[in-house]
């Protein structure tokens, strides 16, 4: 059970910004049907932040049309809207800010390869590639929240990985917050009012795959272990092996899907190159 230390910590570090923002309204008008692409597009182009991040990913080489998106609403038809509400979600909590440190020294690099990896396996199984992507872009968004909220402290769960191999990120977070990354993830985008599938998705990516249900769940759980795999980090849950297995592919399948998320995440360093 949470204490009460705990939901008013998860209550602080989920509360969005009292004067919205192009992001929160993005969001807010992601939820109406009847908004066209020239509508989302008019909208990011009012805050050049949030205008320079989805042009970027749109024109990285991942999506095939390097140099040639020039306007927000063309990268809101290129990108989809999953992605693009992912993106405004990371703008709506200023994860994009280039002051100091803003989030943990590895994760846009491993959300970015989490989300390819995730697109990958998207589409090995039939799944929707757009929203696995976008999931797997939000995976570790409750570390970065923990951090931008107390970075001495989130620092000091780093130093206890450091300091015991046999401790996992989780527990260390748990030691010293009552509380983890995926949960604070999961609370955040319930706050954001993202489909139970994503935010149940975001929990579990840190459980044993036997024990996850969702498709889109043991998806990002797969794509997590497979970006570990790529750049070593000290939040390892799984192997890729038993990753796999847990989903349905093959064993035998890890090289070829490893190159291809080797692949797509060089085909997609052009968006972190914004954060040097």
């Amino acid at each position: 059970m949470p204490t009460a230390e705990t939901n008013d910590l998860v209550a602080e570090i989920t509360q969005l910004p009292v004067q919205p923002g192009a992001a929160m309204r993005l969001l807010w008008m992601l939820e109406d049907p009847r908004t066209s692409a020239a509508d989302l597009g008019r909208l990011i182009e009012s805050d050049p932040a949030l205008s320079t991040q989805v042009i970027r990913l749109a024109n990285t080489a991942f999506y095939g049309l390097s140099g040639k998106v020039a306007s927000a609403w063309r990268a809101v038809t290129v990108l989809g809207l999953a992605t693009v509400r992912a993106l405004a979600t990371t703008a709506a909590f200023d994860l994009f800010s280039e002051k100091g440190r803003s989030v943990p020294d590895d994760f846009w690099p491993h959300s970015v390869t989490t989300a390819a990896a995730s697109s990958v396996v998207a589409r090995r199984i039939g799944y929707q590639a757009n929203d696995a992507f976008s999931c797997g872009l939000l995976h570790d968004l409750g570390a970065a929240l923990m951090f931008r909220r107390a970075p001495r402290r989130y620092d000091s769960v780093l130093e206890m990985l450091q300091n015991d191999e046999d401790l996992s990120l989780v527990d260390a977070e748990r030691v010293e917050f009552g509380i983890s990354h995926a949960e604070v993830g999961a609370a955040a985008l319930s706050v954001m009012k993202f489909p139970a599938e994503l935010t149940t998705s975001i929990a579990l990516h840190h459980t044993v795959p036997a024990d996850v249900e969702p498709m889109l769940a043991r998806i990002v759980l797969t794509a997590d272990a497979i970006a570990c795999a790529l750049q070593p980090i000290t939040e390892v849950n799984v192997t890729v092996v038993e990753a796999l297995e847990a989903i349905g592919l093959p064993v035998s399948a890890e090289e070829s899907i490893l190159e291809e998320v080797r692949k797509d995440q060089e085909n997609l360093a052009g968006f972190l190159t914004v954060r040097g």
